[in-house]
């Protein structure tokens, strides 16, 4: 019975690396772009949304049938697209903060530093009239990061769904909830993981000082590496040919 136990739990386990490896990049992406000190991304935000964007391809997998003819599993790879406009986006941000840097860098008069100093003043004033406003701002930032976060990881996770699926299916009950329950774990162990990497005190100054550069490369990079590996062109050209809406 022990046995038996053990090896189920390595099941989970080995089940989890295999359809997860590529999380770990992600991840150390994620992590990457929460180290920068004015970055609107916090741990926080990537580990929430992990979570979030995993219990949506849990359950879609559950689903299972119902869901592969209703909303095949290749649409998925189509979100590489919002990945890919996250990493432009990123690098819009990053060309703008460089060029502004870059004007700064310019000698400024005294005038001018005067009327910074007293504009600082009037915002510090008026900083308890807007404190409601800033927190639902703020409410909002938290929210865009982490449905951010769960939309990378649902992009990036069309293929377990196929996997799962076919797991689920010759699995009992309590072997579906124990699969959900230790993929759930693992998820937490991999973000640990992940954030224990980015914080190594070498690799966290080196992405303090980089990490905005190279984040939406990345992030580029991997939309379009879901794009192709998913096969969402083919199979949408299929379509347009054939006119049958399948998984195949």
């Amino acid at each position: 019975m022990i046995i038996e136990i053990l090896k189920f739990i390595l099941k989970v386990i080995i089940t989890f690396c295999l359809t997860n490896i590529q999380d770990i990049v992600i991840l150390i992406n994620f992590f990457l772009e929460a180290s920068e000190k004015e970055s609107l991304l916090k741990n926080d935000h990537v580990i929430l949304g992990q979570y979030l964007g995993f219990s949506i391809l849990l359950m879609l997998s559950l689903i299972g049938y119902t869901i592969s003819a209703i909303l095949p599993i290749k649409i998925f790879g189509l979100l590489g697209f919002v990945i890919i406009y996250f990493g432009l986006n990123g690098l819009y941000h990053l060309i703008k903060d460089l060029w502004k840097k870059r004007k700064s860098n310019n000698t400024k008069n005294f005038q001018e530093i005067l009327e910074n100093e007293q504009i600082e003043f009037i915002e510090i004033h008026q900083m308890d009239e807007n404190i409601d406003l800033k927190e639902n701002q703020s409410f909002c930032d938290d929210l865009k990061q982490i449905i951010k976060v769960s939309l990378v990881t649902i992009a990036n996770g069309n293929d377990n769904i196929a996997i799962y699926v076919p797991i689920f299916v010759q699995s009992t009950s309590w072997q579906i909830i124990a699969y959900g329950l230790g993929f759930l774990f693992m998820v937490g162990v991999l973000c640990f993981v992940c954030y224990c990497f980015i914080h190594f005190p070498p690799i966290y100054k080196f992405a303090q000082k980089y990490a905005h550069f190279i984040s939406p490369f990345i992030f580029i990079a991997l939309g379009i590496y879901i794009l192709i590996d998913s096969e969402c062109f083919p199979w949408l050209i299929k379509i347009i040919r054939t006119g049958k809406w399948t998984n195949i």
